[in-house]
Protein backbone atom coordinates (compact mmCIF):
# COMPACT_ATOMS: atom_id res chain seq x y z
CA UNK A 1 0.00 0.00 0.00
CA UNK A 2 3.09 2.27 0.90
CA UNK A 3 4.54 1.71 -2.65
CA UNK A 4 1.36 1.87 -4.17
CA UNK A 5 0.88 5.65 -2.75
CA UNK A 6 4.54 6.62 -3.19
CA UNK A 7 3.91 5.78 -7.12
CA UNK A 8 1.07 7.94 -7.50
CA UNK A 9 2.87 10.69 -5.49
CA UNK A 10 6.09 10.60 -8.00
CA UNK A 11 3.32 10.68 -10.91
CA UNK A 12 1.76 13.53 -9.40
CA UNK A 13 4.91 15.47 -8.85
CA UNK A 14 5.82 14.28 -12.62
CA UNK A 15 2.24 15.90 -13.32
CA UNK A 16 3.11 18.77 -11.22
CA UNK A 17 6.58 19.79 -13.06
CA UNK A 18 5.16 19.05 -16.60
CA UNK A 19 2.59 21.52 -16.33
CA UNK A 20 4.86 24.41 -14.73
CA UNK A 21 7.35 23.92 -17.77
CA UNK A 22 4.46 24.06 -20.34
CA UNK A 23 2.97 26.60 -18.37
CA UNK A 24 6.22 28.57 -18.92
CA UNK A 25 6.35 28.39 -22.51
CA UNK A 26 2.85 29.64 -22.83
CA UNK A 27 3.85 32.15 -20.96
CA UNK A 28 6.81 33.05 -22.62
CA UNK A 29 4.72 32.59 -26.16
CA UNK A 30 2.18 34.58 -24.66
CA UNK A 31 4.49 37.45 -23.81
CA UNK A 32 6.11 37.75 -27.43
CA UNK A 33 2.62 37.87 -29.39
CA UNK A 34 1.75 40.72 -26.68
CA UNK A 35 4.69 42.80 -27.35
CA UNK A 36 4.42 42.32 -31.40
CA UNK A 37 0.51 43.67 -30.59
CA UNK A 38 -0.37 46.97 -30.19
CA UNK A 39 -2.67 48.00 -27.41
CA UNK A 40 -6.23 49.20 -28.44
CA UNK A 41 -7.09 52.77 -28.39
CA UNK A 42 -10.26 53.36 -26.08
CA UNK A 43 -12.97 54.96 -27.21
CA UNK A 44 -13.29 58.04 -25.70
CA UNK A 45 -16.82 58.41 -26.11
CA UNK A 46 -17.17 55.25 -24.17
CA UNK A 47 -14.43 56.26 -21.61
CA UNK A 48 -16.44 59.74 -20.97
CA UNK A 49 -19.90 57.65 -21.02
CA UNK A 50 -18.53 55.29 -18.49
CA UNK A 51 -17.74 58.21 -16.35
CA UNK A 52 -20.95 60.08 -16.25
CA UNK A 53 -22.18 56.86 -15.21
CA UNK A 54 -20.19 55.98 -12.55
CA UNK A 55 -20.86 59.70 -11.16
CA UNK A 56 -24.55 59.26 -11.72
CA UNK A 57 -24.69 55.98 -9.89
CA UNK A 58 -22.56 57.56 -7.18
CA UNK A 59 -24.75 60.54 -6.67
CA UNK A 60 -28.32 58.30 -6.50
CA UNK A 61 -26.82 56.54 -3.70
CA UNK A 62 -28.11 57.52 -0.11
CA UNK A 63 -25.54 58.60 2.07
CA UNK A 64 -22.82 58.31 -0.66
CA UNK A 65 -20.59 61.34 -1.85
CA UNK A 66 -20.39 61.38 -5.93
CA UNK A 67 -17.13 60.71 -6.47
CA UNK A 68 -14.69 63.65 -8.33
CA UNK A 69 -14.68 63.17 -12.44
CA UNK A 70 -11.77 61.38 -13.76
CA UNK A 71 -9.16 64.01 -14.82
CA UNK A 72 -8.71 64.66 -18.19
CA UNK A 73 -5.01 63.04 -18.57
CA UNK A 74 -6.13 59.77 -17.19
CA UNK A 75 -4.51 60.33 -13.83
CA UNK A 76 -7.57 57.99 -11.98
CA UNK A 77 -6.70 54.96 -14.26
CA UNK A 78 -5.09 51.61 -13.12
CA UNK A 79 -0.79 51.94 -14.21
CA UNK A 80 -1.61 49.10 -16.12
CA UNK A 81 -4.11 50.78 -18.18
CA UNK A 82 -2.05 54.09 -18.46
CA UNK A 83 1.05 51.80 -19.44
CA UNK A 84 -1.26 50.74 -22.30
CA UNK A 85 -2.85 53.49 -23.63
CA UNK A 86 0.77 55.35 -23.78
CA UNK A 87 2.25 52.43 -25.13
CA UNK A 88 -0.22 52.66 -28.26
CA UNK A 89 0.32 56.28 -28.65
CA UNK A 90 3.82 55.92 -29.09
CA UNK A 91 3.40 52.67 -31.73
CA UNK A 92 1.25 54.98 -33.54
CA UNK A 93 3.54 58.10 -33.70
CA UNK A 94 5.90 55.68 -34.89
CA UNK A 95 7.35 54.99 -38.44
CA UNK A 96 5.51 51.93 -40.23
CA UNK A 97 8.99 51.02 -41.34
CA UNK A 98 9.74 50.87 -36.93
CA UNK A 99 6.75 48.66 -36.21
CA UNK A 100 7.35 45.19 -34.50
CA UNK A 101 7.95 42.55 -36.77
CA UNK A 102 5.89 39.10 -37.18
CA UNK A 103 6.47 37.18 -33.68
CA UNK A 104 6.12 34.46 -35.49
CA UNK A 105 9.62 34.49 -36.35
CA UNK A 106 10.76 34.04 -32.94
CA UNK A 107 9.30 30.55 -32.72
CA UNK A 108 11.57 27.67 -32.29
CA UNK A 109 11.87 25.64 -35.44
CA UNK A 110 10.20 22.58 -36.53
CA UNK A 111 11.60 19.98 -38.23
CA UNK A 112 8.42 17.65 -38.98
CA UNK A 113 9.43 14.17 -40.01
CA UNK A 114 13.22 13.36 -40.67
CA UNK A 115 14.91 10.10 -41.21
CA UNK A 116 16.49 8.53 -37.86
CA UNK A 117 17.22 4.81 -37.35
CA UNK A 118 15.02 1.84 -36.38
CA UNK A 119 17.51 1.83 -33.18
CA UNK A 120 17.83 5.29 -32.14
CA UNK A 121 18.32 6.27 -29.34
CA UNK A 122 18.02 9.95 -27.18
CA UNK A 123 18.74 11.33 -23.40
CA UNK A 124 18.00 14.51 -22.34
CA UNK A 125 20.93 16.19 -20.06
CA UNK A 126 20.24 19.86 -18.18
CA UNK A 127 23.42 21.87 -17.56
CA UNK A 128 23.32 23.04 -14.04
CA UNK A 129 25.15 25.59 -12.35
CA UNK A 130 26.13 28.87 -11.01
CA UNK A 131 26.78 31.71 -13.13
CA UNK A 132 30.04 31.78 -14.87
CA UNK A 133 31.02 28.30 -14.29
CA UNK A 134 31.26 27.79 -17.95
CA UNK A 135 28.05 26.15 -19.06
CA UNK A 136 27.86 27.73 -22.30
CA UNK A 137 31.37 26.75 -23.10
CA UNK A 138 30.81 22.92 -22.40
CA UNK A 139 27.58 23.27 -24.38
CA UNK A 140 29.88 24.64 -27.57
CA UNK A 141 32.48 21.79 -27.07
CA UNK A 142 29.83 19.02 -26.54
CA UNK A 143 28.07 20.26 -29.83
CA UNK A 144 30.89 21.40 -31.87
CA UNK A 145 29.12 24.69 -32.89
CA UNK A 146 28.71 27.97 -31.44
CA UNK A 147 25.18 27.41 -30.03
CA UNK A 148 25.14 29.64 -26.54
CA UNK A 149 26.90 32.69 -26.91
CA UNK A 150 29.86 33.37 -24.41
CA UNK A 151 31.08 36.04 -22.51
CA UNK A 152 33.14 36.83 -19.56
CA UNK A 153 29.52 37.95 -17.83
CA UNK A 154 27.96 36.42 -15.70
CA UNK A 155 24.16 35.29 -16.90
CA UNK A 156 24.82 35.59 -20.29
CA UNK A 157 22.35 32.92 -20.93
CA UNK A 158 18.76 34.59 -19.81
CA UNK A 159 16.45 31.42 -21.46
CA UNK A 160 16.80 28.05 -21.85
CA UNK A 161 18.72 27.04 -24.51
CA UNK A 162 18.13 23.15 -26.65
CA UNK A 163 21.36 21.94 -28.20
CA UNK A 164 22.19 18.37 -29.69
CA UNK A 165 24.53 16.48 -30.91
CA UNK A 166 24.09 13.12 -32.50
CA UNK A 167 26.93 9.85 -32.53
CA UNK A 168 25.37 7.03 -34.74
CA UNK A 169 22.28 6.25 -33.53
CA UNK A 170 22.67 7.80 -30.37
CA UNK A 171 21.15 11.60 -29.69
CA UNK A 172 22.09 13.90 -26.93
CA UNK A 173 19.98 17.04 -26.17
CA UNK A 174 21.51 19.05 -24.11
CA UNK A 175 19.25 21.90 -22.04
CA UNK A 176 21.22 24.61 -21.34
CA UNK A 177 20.15 27.05 -18.39
CA UNK A 178 21.27 30.41 -17.30
CA UNK A 179 23.23 30.59 -13.99
CA UNK A 180 21.96 30.07 -10.35
CA UNK A 181 22.02 32.49 -8.04
CA UNK A 182 22.40 33.08 -4.63
CA UNK A 183 19.50 33.82 -2.48
CA UNK A 184 21.23 37.80 -1.75
CA UNK A 185 20.82 37.97 -6.16
CA UNK A 186 17.16 36.80 -6.48
CA UNK A 187 15.78 40.43 -6.20
CA UNK A 188 17.82 41.71 -8.95
CA UNK A 189 16.99 39.15 -11.59
CA UNK A 190 14.16 38.21 -13.56
CA UNK A 191 12.03 35.76 -12.01
CA UNK A 192 12.17 33.37 -15.18
CA UNK A 193 15.92 33.54 -15.14
CA UNK A 194 15.84 32.04 -11.90
CA UNK A 195 13.15 29.31 -12.56
CA UNK A 196 14.37 28.30 -15.68
CA UNK A 197 16.99 25.88 -14.23
CA UNK A 198 14.82 23.93 -12.10
CA UNK A 199 11.56 24.01 -14.87
CA UNK A 200 14.44 22.21 -17.02
CA UNK A 201 15.95 19.51 -14.84
CA UNK A 202 12.20 18.11 -14.28
CA UNK A 203 12.11 17.40 -18.08
CA UNK A 204 15.66 16.06 -18.03
CA UNK A 205 16.64 12.49 -18.02
CA UNK A 206 20.07 13.36 -15.99
CA UNK A 207 22.14 16.29 -15.47
CA UNK A 208 25.33 17.78 -15.45
CA UNK A 209 26.19 19.67 -12.39
CA UNK A 210 29.06 22.19 -13.34
CA UNK A 211 30.96 23.92 -10.83
CA UNK A 212 33.19 26.54 -10.99
CA UNK A 213 36.97 24.32 -9.62
CA UNK A 214 38.63 27.62 -9.50
CA UNK A 215 36.35 29.68 -7.44
CA UNK A 216 35.60 26.88 -4.63
CA UNK A 217 38.95 26.50 -3.68
CA UNK A 218 39.86 30.25 -3.96
CA UNK A 219 35.94 31.41 -2.09
CA UNK A 220 33.26 30.98 -0.46
CA UNK A 221 30.34 28.71 -2.32
CA UNK A 222 27.47 30.60 -1.36
CA UNK A 223 25.81 29.58 -4.69
CA UNK A 224 27.08 25.90 -4.85
CA UNK A 225 25.43 25.49 -1.55
CA UNK A 226 22.12 26.78 -2.10
CA UNK A 227 22.19 24.43 -5.27
CA UNK A 228 22.72 21.46 -3.34
CA UNK A 229 20.44 22.38 -0.57
CA UNK A 230 17.79 22.54 -2.79
CA UNK A 231 18.95 19.88 -5.10
CA UNK A 232 18.70 16.93 -2.11
CA UNK A 233 14.93 19.14 -1.31
CA UNK A 234 13.42 18.69 -4.49
CA UNK A 235 15.09 16.70 -6.64
CA UNK A 236 15.95 13.21 -7.59
CA UNK A 237 17.34 13.15 -11.34
CA UNK A 238 20.47 10.90 -11.89
CA UNK A 239 23.59 13.64 -12.35
CA UNK A 240 27.45 14.03 -13.48
CA UNK A 241 29.28 16.26 -11.36
CA UNK A 242 31.74 17.98 -13.07
CA UNK A 243 34.40 20.28 -11.84
CA UNK A 244 35.09 22.95 -14.60
CA UNK A 245 38.61 25.40 -15.32
CA UNK A 246 40.58 22.62 -13.73
CA UNK A 247 43.45 23.98 -15.42
CA UNK A 248 43.29 27.56 -13.19
CA UNK A 249 43.22 25.22 -9.74
CA UNK A 250 46.04 25.04 -7.57
CA UNK A 251 45.04 23.36 -4.22
CA UNK A 252 43.76 20.09 -5.65
CA UNK A 253 43.12 18.96 -1.69
CA UNK A 254 40.66 21.45 -1.20
CA UNK A 255 39.24 20.84 -4.33
CA UNK A 256 39.14 16.73 -3.66
CA UNK A 257 37.41 17.34 0.05
CA UNK A 258 34.63 19.85 -1.55
CA UNK A 259 33.55 16.87 -4.33
CA UNK A 260 33.54 14.72 -1.52
CA UNK A 261 31.41 16.80 0.50
CA UNK A 262 28.72 17.36 -2.41
CA UNK A 263 28.73 13.85 -3.07
CA UNK A 264 27.46 13.08 0.27
CA UNK A 265 25.19 15.81 0.40
CA UNK A 266 23.43 14.53 -2.87
CA UNK A 267 23.11 11.10 -3.35
CA UNK A 268 21.98 10.64 -7.23
CA UNK A 269 25.67 11.89 -8.39
CA UNK A 270 26.96 8.84 -10.69
CA UNK A 271 30.03 7.37 -10.64
CA UNK A 272 33.08 9.04 -9.68
CA UNK A 273 33.82 13.65 -10.35
CA UNK A 274 35.11 14.79 -13.17
CA UNK A 275 37.57 17.11 -13.68
CA UNK A 276 37.61 19.20 -17.19
CA UNK A 277 38.66 22.59 -18.72
CA UNK A 278 35.98 23.23 -21.27
CA UNK A 279 37.50 26.50 -22.64
CA UNK A 280 41.07 24.08 -22.88
CA UNK A 281 39.23 20.66 -24.00
CA UNK A 282 40.66 18.98 -21.27
CA UNK A 283 38.43 16.00 -20.67
CA UNK A 284 34.98 16.96 -22.67
CA UNK A 285 35.47 13.52 -25.36
CA UNK A 286 35.76 11.13 -21.43
CA UNK A 287 32.24 13.66 -20.20
CA UNK A 288 30.67 13.07 -23.83
CA UNK A 289 31.38 9.61 -23.67
CA UNK A 290 29.69 9.06 -20.26
CA UNK A 291 26.91 11.24 -21.50
CA UNK A 292 26.10 8.83 -24.56
CA UNK A 293 25.94 6.17 -22.14
CA UNK A 294 22.98 7.67 -20.52
CA UNK A 295 21.12 7.23 -24.13
CA UNK A 296 17.58 5.18 -23.98
CA UNK A 297 15.81 4.19 -27.44
CA UNK A 298 13.53 6.64 -27.89
CA UNK A 299 12.41 8.93 -30.64
CA UNK A 300 15.38 12.01 -31.62
CA UNK A 301 14.32 15.78 -31.51
CA UNK A 302 15.78 16.80 -34.28
CA UNK A 303 17.44 15.58 -37.15
CA UNK A 304 21.06 14.18 -37.35
CA UNK A 305 22.17 17.49 -38.92
CA UNK A 306 20.95 19.80 -36.59
CA UNK A 307 22.75 21.56 -33.94
CA UNK A 308 19.91 23.29 -31.93
CA UNK A 309 16.12 24.34 -32.54
CA UNK A 310 16.96 28.08 -32.50
CA UNK A 311 14.90 30.23 -34.76
CA UNK A 312 17.05 32.34 -37.31
CA UNK A 313 15.58 35.39 -34.85
CA UNK A 314 16.49 34.32 -32.14
CA UNK A 315 20.39 33.65 -33.46
CA UNK A 316 20.33 36.96 -34.74
CA UNK A 317 19.64 38.45 -31.54
CA UNK A 318 21.91 36.11 -29.64
CA UNK A 319 25.18 37.31 -31.85
CA UNK A 320 23.76 41.05 -31.58
CA UNK A 321 23.56 40.49 -27.19
CA UNK A 322 26.92 38.47 -27.77
CA UNK A 323 28.90 42.00 -29.06
CA UNK A 324 27.19 44.65 -26.51
CA UNK A 325 27.85 42.48 -23.45
CA UNK A 326 31.72 42.57 -24.73
CA UNK A 327 31.42 46.14 -24.48
CA UNK A 328 29.24 47.84 -22.39
CA UNK A 329 30.40 48.16 -18.39
CA UNK A 330 28.78 47.76 -15.06
CA UNK A 331 24.84 46.83 -14.96
CA UNK A 332 23.93 48.08 -18.53
CA UNK A 333 24.41 45.01 -20.42
CA UNK A 334 21.03 43.36 -18.03
CA UNK A 335 19.14 46.37 -18.82
CA UNK A 336 19.03 46.83 -23.07
CA UNK A 337 16.35 44.87 -24.60
CA UNK A 338 15.98 44.07 -28.04
CA UNK A 339 12.88 44.42 -30.38
CA UNK A 340 12.93 43.17 -34.10
CA UNK A 341 11.23 45.61 -36.21
CA UNK A 342 12.01 44.07 -39.58
CA UNK A 343 13.08 40.82 -41.53
CA UNK A 344 12.50 40.90 -44.80
CA UNK A 345 14.28 40.19 -48.60
CA UNK A 346 15.38 42.65 -50.36
CA UNK A 347 17.07 42.52 -54.38
CA UNK A 348 20.90 41.30 -54.22
CA UNK A 349 23.55 44.29 -54.97
CA UNK A 350 24.75 44.45 -58.49
CA UNK A 351 27.85 43.22 -57.43
CA UNK A 352 26.42 39.73 -56.18
CA UNK A 353 24.42 37.02 -57.18
CA UNK A 354 20.82 37.60 -58.59
CA UNK A 355 19.90 34.18 -57.01
CA UNK A 356 20.51 35.22 -53.85
CA UNK A 357 18.86 38.03 -52.02
CA UNK A 358 19.59 40.40 -48.99
CA UNK A 359 18.43 39.53 -45.61
CA UNK A 360 17.43 43.31 -43.99
CA UNK A 361 16.85 42.89 -40.32
CA UNK A 362 16.43 46.23 -38.55
CA UNK A 363 16.69 45.86 -34.60
CA UNK A 364 15.71 48.32 -31.56
CA UNK A 365 18.46 48.03 -28.23
CA UNK A 366 15.89 49.69 -25.84
CA UNK A 367 17.06 51.48 -22.55
CA UNK A 368 15.52 53.47 -19.68
CA UNK A 369 17.16 56.60 -20.06
CA UNK A 370 19.14 59.18 -22.20
CA UNK A 371 22.23 58.57 -20.40
CA UNK A 372 22.43 54.89 -21.24
CA UNK A 373 21.45 55.71 -24.98
CA UNK A 374 24.42 57.76 -25.20
CA UNK A 375 26.82 55.26 -23.37
CA UNK A 376 25.49 52.89 -25.87
CA UNK A 377 25.91 55.19 -29.16
CA UNK A 378 29.56 55.81 -27.62
CA UNK A 379 31.35 59.00 -28.86
CA UNK A 380 30.90 59.92 -32.43
CA UNK A 381 29.09 56.63 -32.49
CA UNK A 382 31.83 54.24 -31.82
CA UNK A 383 29.83 51.37 -30.03
CA UNK A 384 27.01 51.51 -31.99
CA UNK A 385 29.08 51.13 -35.01
CA UNK A 386 31.65 48.11 -33.51
CA UNK A 387 28.15 46.00 -32.65
CA UNK A 388 26.91 46.09 -35.81
CA UNK A 389 29.41 45.75 -38.09
CA UNK A 390 30.42 42.83 -35.59
CA UNK A 391 27.04 41.50 -35.35
CA UNK A 392 26.57 41.77 -39.44
CA UNK A 393 29.75 39.77 -40.21
CA UNK A 394 28.86 36.88 -37.26
CA UNK A 395 25.31 36.45 -38.48
CA UNK A 396 26.08 36.20 -42.74
CA UNK A 397 28.19 33.58 -41.16
CA UNK A 398 25.44 32.03 -39.53
CA UNK A 399 23.05 32.06 -42.26
CA UNK A 400 24.97 31.60 -44.83
CA UNK A 401 23.79 34.59 -47.00
CA UNK A 402 23.98 38.29 -47.32
CA UNK A 403 23.11 40.51 -44.51
CA UNK A 404 22.25 43.95 -43.87
CA UNK A 405 21.70 44.73 -40.25
CA UNK A 406 20.80 47.76 -39.38
CA UNK A 407 20.66 48.76 -35.25
CA UNK A 408 18.08 51.98 -33.87
CA UNK A 409 18.58 52.94 -29.90
CA UNK A 410 15.49 54.05 -28.79
CA UNK A 411 14.69 55.36 -25.20
CA UNK A 412 11.63 53.60 -23.51
CA UNK A 413 11.25 55.94 -20.44
CA UNK A 414 8.68 53.82 -19.20
CA UNK A 415 11.03 50.73 -18.54
CA UNK A 416 13.24 52.56 -15.57
CA UNK A 417 11.43 51.43 -12.19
Amino acid sequence: LQRGRGAQNAARIRHIHASAAAGAMLGKIQRVLDQARPAPAPDKNQTAAKSQAASADAASVPGRAPEPAAASNGSSKPRRQRRQQQQHEEHLRMPQEYWAADAMLGMPKVFGRFEQPADAAVAKIALIGAANAGKSTLVNRLTGAEVSIVSRRPQTTRTRIMASSTVGSRQLVFLDTPGVVSRAGLRRIARGVITTPWLTLAEADCAVLLLDAFKLTERQDVVEDGLFRHLARTKSVPAFLVFNKIDLVTDHDKLRAKAAEYRQRYRQIIGEPLFISALGNVGVDALKALLLEQARPGAWAVPAHATNDMSDLMRVEELIRAEWFERMASYLPYAIRQRNVCWEEASAPPAAPKDRPVLVIKQQLIVATSGQAKILIGSDGEHIKAISSNAARKIAEALGRLVRLHIQVVVDAGRKR
